[in-house]
């Protein structure tokens, strides 16, 4: 009798690695054999945590470690999301109950908890093309059909109004929104807002706001959809601390939401995590507390202000074909390198790769993000020092003169 094949999930099988993740990796293959690489992959903090934080932190760590170390209920630590509440109603002017809010790992298991809340397998879900890479493989691996609209430059990447009436319908489980956006920075207009409400409400969509930027502006304001009461009972605020408290490893966020949607993402995350890691819970408790995060975003602000600025006029100095918006929010740059890409005939992905191999700087393509960013470079502003930034930007124009040359 022939024995039985081992087999692979093919819900996870098919779904393709994204070059995101590979170019992470091959920057670590790099450091490693020495290479000084101009690293503009990482979507994190350039600057680390508050010290003042830390210090308060630890000293509480030492004064009691098993109380900092337990399990905690899965919603997670009530003084932190007593603390989460008030800081909302502080920033949106809206009181979000602690009863509605639960403690997620990161932003990256607030999405899954939110979405593997609401979606159903075979349902659509609306997306904005380009859009932060997580989103693709997480959608996939759910069985959700994902709808688009793009985000195109000429339209400062607001997505366009009607295409969203358009694309939402009663089929639509959900409406998956970035503001401000990775990788484009943008933040989104009252137009576009407006106008997924109407379709939202209209239709009794969710609408899933992931606002792990929301504290990273530069000009303008965070736009709070909390704001709206019409919208009240279909959105799901997703949020990480990893960028305003600069805790990426940490590994932890919040949801907010309806109490009937927070119900079921507890029961969900009781078989995911049971918990989110509790040192990190009292860590963003005190950041929260005793004003270490206003404090920290006042200083680091003011830092990634002046690299975006560094960045943003290197590219139009060495690369002035490529078309390049000047954020006002959120760490990265998305300049449309088309122009040369072409000229060299490549494509985004194989060019970063051949660029980090070759060059030692990494930048991610364009096309990791979704169909819409196919030919443009996501680079990251906030992790190096403005000499670095500026130099890393000289070596991939050098890098662009050399190979249209071979």
């Amino acid at each position: 009798m022939a024995s039985r094949m081992r087999r692979l999930s093919r819900r996870i099988v098919t779904i393709p690695r994204s070059p995101h993740r590979v170019l992470v990796a091959l920057v670590e293959e790099l450091r490693r054999k020495g290479v000084d690489v101009y690293n503009y992959t990482a979507g994190q903090p350039g600057l680390p945590p508050s010290e003042k934080a830390l210090r308060y932190f630890f000293e509480k760590f030492m004064e009691d470690p098993f109380g900092h170390s337990r399990y905690v209920a899965t919603q997670g630590l009530w003084e932190l999301r007593e603390e989460i509440s008030r800081d909302l109603e502080k920033y949106s002017g809206v009181r979000v109950d602690p009863r509605n809010i639960v403690i997620t790992s990161g932003g990256a298991e607030g999405l899954l908890l939110a979405l593997g809340t609401v979606v159903e397998p075979g349902d659509e879900v609306l997306v904005f093309d380009p859009c932060y890479s997580l989103y693709w493989g997480l959608l996939r691996y759910l069985g959700a059909k994902i709808v688009t609209c793009r985000q195109d430059i000429e339209r400062g990447f607001q997505p366009d109004p009607e295409c969203i009436k358009e694309k939402v319908s009663d089929r639509t489980a959900a409406i998956l929104l970035t503001s401000p956006d990775n990788p484009t920075s943008r933040i989104v207009s009252r137009e576009v807002v407006e106008t997924i409400i109407d379709v939202a409400v209209k239709h009794k969509v969710w609408v899933v706001y992931d606002e792990a930027y929301k504290h990273i502006v530069y000009e303008g304001e965070h736009v709070w959809l909390l704001r709206y009461p019409e919208l009240q009972d279909l959105l799901i605020g997703v949020n990480s601390f990893s960028k305003d408290l600069a805790i990426p490893g940490f590994r932890l966020g919040y949801l907010y939401g309806p109490s009937d949607f927070i119900e079921q993402a507890v029961k969900m995350k009781g078989f995911l995590s049971i918990t989110s890691p509790v040192p990190a819970q009292f860590l963003a408790l005190y950041y929260l507390r005793e004003g270490f995060k206003e404090e920290y975003l006042r200083y680091a602000l003011e830092v990634y202000r002046r690299r975006r600025d560094a960045a943003y006029n290197a590219f139009r100095k060495y690369l002035p074909e490529a078309h390049v918006l000047k954020p006002t929010a959120s760490m990265y740059l998305f300049p449309d390198m088309r122009p040369y890409l072409e000229r060299l005939g490549v494509d985004d992905v194989q060019f970063t790769y051949d660029l980090a191999k070759e060059v030692g700087v990494a930048m991610l393509p364009g096309s990791a993000f979704g169909e819409g960013g196919k030919g443009y470079l996501r680079v990251t502003f906030v992790t190096q020092p403005e000499d670095r930034l500026v130099r890393g930007i000289e070596l991939l124009a050098e890098y662009i003169e050399r190979r249209a040359r071979r």
